[in-house]
């Protein structure tokens, strides 16, 4: 369940900035192919992917996996 609800939140935070998959790549440090994996539940990304996507939204990994939803 955490890495579906991942892939949705990353996903809609990344548009929700009119942000393309290639120049959140950039910022991230990954392939856009990889953006797109993760964003399509394909691959699950590294702890420190996690982290930059953590970093880069100013979000904690709690938050990025849906873990304080009740």
């Amino acid at each position: 369940m955490g890495m579906e609800f991942f892939a949705s939140k990353i996903k809609g935070l990344r548009e929700s900035q009119h942000m393309t998959t290639r120049r959140m790549a950039e910022i991230i440090g990954v392939t856009s192919a990889a953006i797109s994996y993760y964003e399509n539940c394909k691959r699950e990304p590294t702890l420190s992917v996690m982290e930059a996507y953590s970093k880069y939204f100013n979000m904690t990994l709690d938050e990025l996996v849906g873990m304080n939803r009740r």
